[in-house]
């Protein structure tokens, strides 16, 4: 068996890229784990981080172990090695390790969203559909998943609930056959 995760930075680390990296001082893990921890502070853009105090005081050293953060240029380019679906998968596993444990008998509301602001992009010819697991006692996210079209929902819902760790949990799902 692993070696149990500790924390953020150790769910990164896994995530794969579209190409090699070869070895810029900040691993793709790291800049993911800045990018997480600053948006998390209400930061929206690499810029904003890039100019952030924080990035500065030394803290991410402290707190995280990682001593350099890339510049916004390079922030960007190791940003773009990453994989999606493998992102998608990392954010996954961390926001579920901060569950509590028993979710038994808690609430998981799966539904479908369009991303509007997508079906503008050059890249997708029409608006991207996403489906998303929702813990309501907590109110918070804990997995979402890209549907292929707009009408290819349910089997988006099923790989979702399989990909989440809903056991003794009672799902809910609005206009969803199943």
């Amino acid at each position: 068996m692993g070696r149990e995760k500790s924390g953020i930075q150790d769910y990164f680390a896994e995530v794969e890229t579209v190409k090699e990296h070869n070895g810029y001082f900040c691993s793709v893990g790291e800049a993911l784990t800045v990018v997480i921890i600053e948006t998390l502070c209400g930061l929206r853009n690499v810029c904003q981080i890039n100019g952030r105090k924080m990035r500065k005081s030394g803290a991410f050293d402290r707190h995280f172990g990682i001593e350099r953060i890339p510049c916004y240029y390079w922030m960007l380019c190791l940003l773009k090695l990453i994989e999606p679906k493998s992102l998608n998968q990392c954010l996954m596993k961390w926001s579920q390790s901060l569950l509590p444990v028993g979710m038994e008998g808690k609430t998981v509301a799966i539904d479908g969203k369009t991303i509007r602001s997508t079906g503008k992009m050059g890249k997708y010819s029409s608006p991207l559909h996403i489906v998303s697991a929702h813990l309501a006692e907590l109110g918070i996210t804990i997995a979402g998943h890209k549907v292929d079209g707009e009408s290819n929902e349910i089997p988006a819902v099923r790989e979702l609930i399989g990909m989440i760790e809903a056991e003794g949990c009672v799902i809910v799902a609005d206009a969803f056959r199943l």
